[in-house]
């Protein structure tokens, strides 16, 4: 049935409606969708498999009726067959063990009226329609709800025939299942003059060749309809998908390009591409065109396809004969489709230049250009919602790193403070002084810490392994920590067993003690001990052993425990701690391990190598 025609800024409002709420649900409510068409193009070519194989009319169409009802998926499909001698339609495949093959007058009855007018009906409730004749229903005991009747047209364009789906299995049949049913009529169309052409061996060897031609050009059609559809699965941005999905549409319209706009729905401006059917010619990149500009914005603007054929088709419709903005690109003939999702207009797709246009089926046309623009625009909502998903991801990794970034410098932020104010409460030069240096190694904490946080981020490594003396780092680290511990009651202890002297980049060793000790100190809550313990390996190496008497580590993440973002659900955690703490350990050559136990604690175990050459240091 024809569309019904927009009120005047209808159709613009809908293009610049804002988009739906974003989410994994809408994420995966497009990958159902490009599923289920890509189940249905599947259904397509196994159908045009079919009628290329048989030869017999009846068989070939009752193959074809079961089909119908998986991919409209209806209850039941009848064809009826208009002979050219006689006024009734009679049932050339009829499905359901309960259905009766009878006859039906051109014009009674539903399936009579489409026969004789050549006009699909979609009706919702059947026996709302005055032509609808329940005596089948009752003859049967069968119940007919919704019903979608289209016609069958030979290559003439001549009704030869009828194909009526009932009872959609979730409601009623849509616009979208009228173009496919259409699509289907017209292929069965075509192999049923086909068949009875070669059955009466009365034809010209031209008129079979043009209806074999004509089949041949349906099946490819289909199988290429079915490549586009994974193709486009496949696709990771928009520009992959666009690329592919243009050449891919040139070549199945048989036309010299295809082009294809997509506005932004805030500004209604967007990027157009080009492409033509050669299959060593590059995407080419037009301008950003605005909604309502040229072929392009029009349709995006409208909502509506339209099919232009010369200079008054392009006057009648007030579309000028270009694809909008700069493009310069002679446009004499142009078939072209809003791209819709879930009713709201997000671009347009336009086939420029029909080859062969004065022959060409407009009807067909516009439906093969609405099919690829629902394809395409599945597609593009699909790519648009997950890098909105992605992006949204991105920022609350970065909100928790800095997060946790910013409760790590609470500890220096704190010492930095009481030094201050002791600083300004007393006069002696010497005790200034200590306090300024105190103040100056957190400072220089401070800038460590940021500094790695984002070379972490940005994946430089780099270490300057020096001579440490190990009581002044040791100190240094439990100025830093002493504070934080105490406040919670939590007992900070270090046993140095013997280890006066070590070799590493000091202010990364100190991030990496610190980063374990937090996490000990978060972990044992209120109370507990946590032990740090240095001695010597027995082959000269530096061991840290840091140990608290917590409640373990949870199971569920032991196997990824030093791998990037992860956390036990710390409220301030960032997951990037233990992260940082095994590449550093790894840059200077040595390895971190842990051991633990649920409800005792957990110890981890840090070596450090001696340096080549112990004497020279």
């Amino acid at each position: 049935m024809s569309e019904p025609t927009p009120k005047p800024g209808e159709a613009e409002a809908a293009a610049l409606a804002p988009p739906r709420p974003d989410g994994p649900a809408r994420v995966a409510a497009l990958e159902r969708a490009l599923g289920q068409q890509e189940e249905r193009l599947a259904g397509l070519v196994r159908i045009a498999a079919s009628l290329n194989s048989n030869r017999d009319p009846r068989k070939a169409m009752l193959a074809m009726v079961a089909e119908i009802s998986t991919l409209l998926e209806a209850d039941r499909t009848t064809i009826y067959e208009l002979r050219p001698d006689e006024s009734m339609l009679r049932g050339l495949a009829v499905q359901g063990a309960q259905s009766l093959e009878v006859g039906v007058p051109v014009g009674a009855g539903v399936a009579g009226m489409v026969a004789a007018t050549g006009k699909p009906i979609n009706l919702k409730d059947a026996y709302r329609h005055p032509r609808f004749d329940p005596k089948f229903d009752k003859l049967t005991g069968y119940r007919t709800r919704s019903m979608l009747v289209v016609p069958m047209r030979n290559p003439k364009r001549e009704v030869i025939g009828v194909v009526q789906v009932l009872n959609k299995l979730d409601g009623y049949f849509s616009v979208e299942d009228e173009h496919l049913l259409a699509a289907l009529a017209a292929q069965a169309a075509i192999t049923l003059e086909a068949l009875h052409l070669q059955l009466q061996l009365n034809i010209s060897n031209a008129e079979l060749r043009e209806a074999s031609r004509q089949l041949e050009y349906r099946v490819r059609e289909l199988e290429l309809l079915y490549e586009n559809e994974r193709a486009m699965a496949d696709a990771h941005d928009e520009e992959e998908l666009v690329g592919h999905v243009l050449q891919l549409a040139a070549k199945v319209a048989r036309c010299e390009m295809a082009a294809l706009f997509l506005p932004d729905p805030d500004t209604g401006v967007g990027p157009a591409w080009l492409r033509t059917a050669e299959l060593d010619d590059s995407l080419t990149p037009l301008c950003d065109l605005e909604v309502g500009d040229g072929v392009l914005g029009k349709v995006a603007s409208r909502g509506l396809a339209l099919v232009l054929r010369g200079p008054e088709d392009f006057a009648a419709e007030a579309v000028p004969p270009h694809l909008g903005g700069s493009c310069a690109v002679q446009v004499r003939d142009a078939v072209a489709a809003p791209l819709v999702d879930g009713g709201r207009t997000i671009g347009a797709l336009a086939l420029i230049n029909r080859r062969n246009a004065g022959a060409r089926n407009d009807e067909e046309d516009r439906r093969l250009a609405v099919l690829l623009g629902g394809q395409i625009a599945r597609a593009v909502a699909r790519i648009q919602e997950q890098a909105s998903a992605q992006q949204r991801d991105r920022m609350m990794t970065i909100g928790q790193m800095l997060s946790g970034v910013l409760h790590d410098l609470r500890g220096p932020m704190a010492i930095i403070s009481g030094y201050t104010q002791l600083m300004a409460d007393t006069d002696d030069a010497e005790d200034r002084g200590t306090m300024a240096a105190h103040i100056r190694r957190q400072v220089n904490l401070f800038n460590d810490m940021t500094r790695e946080v984002m070379s972490f981020v940005r994946g430089e490594r780099s270490v300057l392994v020096r001579k440490v003396f190990v009581d002044k780092f040791v100190a240094a680290v439990r100025e830093t920590l002493q504070p934080e511990f105490t406040d919670r009651g939590i007992t900070f202890e270090v046993d140095n067993q013997g280890v006066d002297v070590a070799f590493f980049d000091e202010p990364k060793m100190m991030r990496v003690v610190t980063n374990i000790a937090r996490n000990a100190r978060q972990a044992m809550g209120q109370r507990g001990a946590f032990t740090w313990r240095l001695r010597r390996g027995s082959a000269g190496e530096t061991v840290f052993e840091l140990e608290d008497t917590g409640p373990g580590i949870p199971e569920h993440i032991r196997d990824r425990l030093f791998e990037t973002f992860t956390t036990s659900g710390k409220a301030d955690g960032t997951g990037l701690g233990l992260a940082i703490v095994r590449r550093i350990v790894e840059d200077h050559q040595g390895t971190v391990a842990f051991h633990t136990e649920t409800g005792v604690g957990t110890t981890f175990t840090i070596i450090l190598p001696a340096p080549p050459d112990a004497s020279a240091a």
